[in-house]
């Protein structure tokens, strides 16, 4: 490749994109070949060449182009830099195959950079009141094609797309080449962006004709301007050309309050428009901001009823722009504030707009000769480099944030350390504890800590820091705004990666998943099977308490879910019964913790804990959340008024609201809790007997020695997973409810019989798809309970019913039953021969004696405190009472059985599957 060829198609823009560096809006930046405190290196996009005024530059008197530049900065021969320049070409290149987005924005790139290149367009561009640094706009030269004939694929998608047109007239250079048309020359020009935010449109608008066919769209046009609106938008203005939204969305104060769209004329209210407003959920406001003239006000009138079509409740307001007037012609002809004062008195009838105080918006001043775009003369390029400007140094710097308790922000005169990090939650301060020192001399140093949303502290910190260390305050202006703008970057980024790793994982099942999990729920004996997966997971033993649980957890898919608290003595299997189960519930269903602070569950993001099950691992680590968890429990949702500071510094009043519905399941060592605590959950009591303890040591002893088959466990575990995200929270109604009794003995009555009859709901909703699906009056969905969910829930409420009716904890139901065991009616036996019995503690076997000879369990009737005391037992059938009453609930199954003639799809005794060999 020639070297004039690649001068052609490899811009300086690209070289310097290539190399990470950006010169700044006049075209200057610190030179890359030397040490440059100030800016003294001159970028010129119209003749593609740079020049160093520095007398220390190596490159100082020499015009550098493309190739100069990659020789100077790789430190090699020309040669090697043209190989360099050959790769940056090819890597830039366009693809062969280009999809439209993909296309347009590489042409969009091309007329952005050729504003730079042309007066003209700059100064119809200041003329207009648009700042092209601040907003994308381009220019099109109608040049983008020359130079590059041989580029097939870039004059096909040119033609494609409509930026070239075939003509039958012959070029110049040859009669085998062909001539074009170019669209839009000599217009500026604006992309117009998809969902996605890429550019699918260009939009041009003539810098020569301002009357008639003065506004172009390429063809098929598609794409919205200035973008899609941000989905949390609340007011959004309309407007009725391009070139006035681009006039709002430059004025700060503006773009942070409102969205901006722009239709397309009086008759450019397109589908693309009227679905982008439609997906806008938290819309409250649609803002008219169309042309003072008779059609605009009609444009107004018509799009108001199709938005009202939209959005019913949304208001619509309309800003009674001056007769003769746009937003842009108001921007040119007043101060820019004029239209944030507009839009804020839109809806104030006493409002009258007044002409005063008008600016005279002057062209840009350069000494460059004035580009004719009409003409086909060439234009010679620059040839002398021009006088240096004295502009405010580009910073060049970033965060250092490694560490995120000293984060670092260092320029090429200062060194910034903001100790302790920054605040993360309140986004409507942003405070730092700030250490700047000079790089030239380490004893120029200032410290103090600052509000950098508080503009009367930034002013007095940017003072100080320039007194103390020497600084222009301009420059020190300049450093204080980069870093606040990257800080607050920072500060976003980490939010959104902390509600990303907050966000539960989403599971898509296969074909032989779905299969699998729907052969489980539509199958025989579905609980059976159930509890046989469960065993299968690697729960040893507890099969009645591993069902119930796994029946509570299941309750986190309804509106009111079952909770559970776990007892048993340290050791003794509580947090592995409760990880067992937990196991077989979908990964994003579960959120386990240690500890709870009273404040944590109040500051959750929103729908953190909807239809989750919250895990303790011990209620001792959330003792001081008791309260707002036992509300939660209850309630199913949380608030609380608390007082926080605004961005003024003032105290307001903030409502904090947490939504469930949640599942909350916890274990304990303790013998009893409290009782409000109690009273919102089902009991579950380990199984502490020897036996159990011998098929546990089995276990981790066959596991230890690698004969646990676990890649069934894992199996029966995913079954039980996927057949849980197909299930649906559908209406349960029990045509049996208002015959079903709890035992006259069980305490809270009211609480336990919502409870029983809730589980009752959950184990009918597990059978949905068994079920017949039936619709009431209302044309709500509904299935029924049958006996056999009755049977079933019945098997597992006992103990906890017993467990409710019991005075007794269930460590001392336990020392009772045992005491009882070794002794015979009408004996008498002595603490210390029992205690050497049942090898307990003296101290808790005489708390138990006391509290068992308070409740008139058992009598003292001999001995004294020396020689010891002699006990003798007064109840012996309480326990087996307290069971008779529990069997009420049978009873009442046994006659609606017979009631319904035996015809109960499920035996009302329901016998636990064997446990699975592991």
């Amino acid at each position: 490749m020639e070297i004039q060829e690649i001068k052609a198609q490899l811009s300086l823009a690209q070289v310097l994109d290539h190399y990470g560096l950006k010169p700044d809006k006049h075209g200057k930046m610190n030179c890359p070949f030397h040490e440059d405190k100030t800016p003294s290196f001159q970028v010129y996009h119209k003749t593609q060449t740079c020049y160093c005024f520095s007398s220390n530059c190596p490159t100082n008197g020499k015009v550098i182009d493309v190739i100069d530049f990659i020789m100077h900065k790789e430190g090699s021969d020309k040669h090697n830099a043209i190989l360099k320049a050959q790769s940056l070409i090819s890597g830039v290149s366009t693809p062969v195959e280009q999809t439209r987005e993909q296309f347009l924005t590489k042409m969009f790139a091309y007329f952005k950079n050729a504003v730079y290149s042309s007066k003209p367009a700059r100064d119809y561009i200041t003329g207009r009141a648009i700042d092209h640094h601040a907003i994308d706009v381009g220019y099109n030269t109608a040049q983008f094609h020359h130079g590059k004939r041989k580029e097939e694929t870039l004059i096909n998608n040119c033609v494609k797309y409509g930026l070239l047109r075939e003509t039958t007239m012959i070029s110049g250079r040859s009669k085998d080449d062909k001539a074009y048309n170019v669209f839009g020359k000599w217009c500026i020009v604006f992309p117009l962006k998809n969902r996605s935010g890429q550019v699918s449109g260009l939009y041009f608008r003539s810098t020569i004709n301002d009357t008639d066919q003065k506004h172009f769209y390429l063809k098929d046009r598609q794409g919205l301007y200035p973008c899609y609106p941000n989905p949390e938008t609340r007011k959004l203005i309309l407007t009725e050309a391009i070139i006035d939204a681009a006039t709002l969305i430059q004025v700060s104060e503006i773009a942070a309050e409102y969205g901006t769209l722009a239709c397309y004329g009086t008759n450019g209210f397109t589908e693309e428009h009227e679905q982008a407003i439609k997906e806008l959920e938290q819309l409250d406001e649609v803002i008219f901001f169309f042309d003072g003239d008779e059609a605009g006000q009609k444009a107004v009138e018509k799009y108001t009823e199709q938005i009202k079509q939209l959005k019913p409740s949304v208001k619509i307001t309309s800003i009674n722009t001056p007769e003769g007037e746009d937003v842009n012609s108001l921007a040119q002809g007043h101060e820019i504030g004029i239209l944030a004062h507009l839009i804020e008195k839109r809806n104030d009838p006493r409002f009258i707009f007044s002409f005063e105080k008008k600016k005279v918006v002057q062209p840009e001043i350069t000494e460059e000769k004035i580009e004719k775009p009409a003409s086909a003369k060439k234009i010679d390029p620059e040839t002398q480099p021009q006088p240096e400007q004295k502009i405010t140094a580009p910073l060049n710097a970033k965060l250092d944030t490694s560490n995120p308790e000293r984060i670092i922000f260092e320029t090429e005169v200062l060194h910034i350390t903001m100790w302790g990090g920054i605040e993360k939650e309140n986004l409507s301060r942003l405070r730092i504890s700030v250490h700047v020192r000079s790089k030239n001399d380490k004893y120029k140093t200032y410290r103090d800590d600052c509000n950098l949303y508080s503009h009367p502290q930034v002013n007095k910190l940017v003072q100080s820091i320039s007194e103390s260390l020497e600084l222009p305050s301009p420059h020190v202006s300049q450093t204080i705004t980069e870093l606040t703008e990257q800080l607050e970057a920072y500060r976003l980024e980490e939010r959104n990666a902390q509600l990303v790793a907050l966000r539960p994982r989403a599971y898509e099942m296969n074909t032989q998943e779905q299969k699998q999990a729907y052969a489980l729920l539509k199958g025989k004996d579905l609980v059976k099977h159930t509890l046989k997966l469960i065993t299968q997971s690697g729960l040893i033993g507890e099969q009645k308490n591993g069902l119930l649980l796994f029946f509570l957890y299941l309750s986190r898919i309804t509106d009111e879910p079952l909770h559970a608290i776990i007892f048993g003595k340290s050791g003794s299997g509580k947090t592995y019964l409760q990880t067992r189960v937990s196991e077989c519930l979908p990964t994003e269903a579960v959120r386990p913790v240690t500890s709870l602070s009273e404040n944590t569950l109040y500051y959750s993001p929103k729908g953190f804990w909807e239809h989750k099950v919250l895990l303790i691992e011990d209620l001792e680590g959330v003792y001081n959340a008791f309260l707002p968890l036992r509300e939660f429990m209850s309630k199913q949702s949380i608030s609380k008024l608390t007082t926080d500071k605004d961005a003024k510094g003032n105290n307001v009043q903030k409502v904090l609201t947490v939504e469930g519905p949640i599942c909350v399941s916890g274990a304990t060592t303790k013998e009893s809790i409290y009782e409000d605590n109690a009273n919102r959950s089902f009991l579950i009591h380990i199984d502490e007997s020897a036996q159990h303890m011998d098929e546990v040591m089995e276990f981790q002893r066959k596991q230890k020695a690698g004969i646990v088959n676990e890649a069934q466990q894992q199996e029966a575990r995913q079954i039980l997973q996927n057949a849980q995200r197909l299930l649906q929270n559908i209406k349960v109604i029990n045509p049996y409810a208002l015959e079903l009794r709890i035992p006259d003995m069980v305490f809270k009555k009211l609480r336990t019989n919502m409870h029983y009859l809730r589980l009752i709901e959950i184990v009918t909703l597990y059978h949905q798809c068994q079920r017949e699906i039936k619709t009431d009056s209302t044309g709500a969905r509904y299935i029924e309970t049958d006996l056999g969910d009755i049977a079933i829930a019945n098997w597992l409420v006992k103990d906890t019913l017993l467990r409710k009716s019991d005075e007794l904890s269930g460590e001392q139901r336990e020392f009772f039953e045992s005491l009882k065991s070794k002794s015979a009616k009408d004996s008498s036996f002595f603490a210390k021969d029992l205690r050497k019995t049942l090898r307990m503690h003296p101290m808790k076997l005489a708390r138990y004696l006391v509290q068992l000879e308070s409740r008139g369990y058992i009598k003292r009737t001999g001995g004294n405190r020396k020689q010891g005391f002699e006990y003798q037992v007064n109840e012996w059938d309480d326990y087996k009472l307290l069971k008779e009453g529990v069997d009420i609930l049978d009873s009442k199954l046994e006659q609606l059985r017979q009631k319904m003639n035996g015809k109960s799809q499920f035996h009302t005794s329901f016998t636990p599957h064997s446990q699975t060999k592991m």
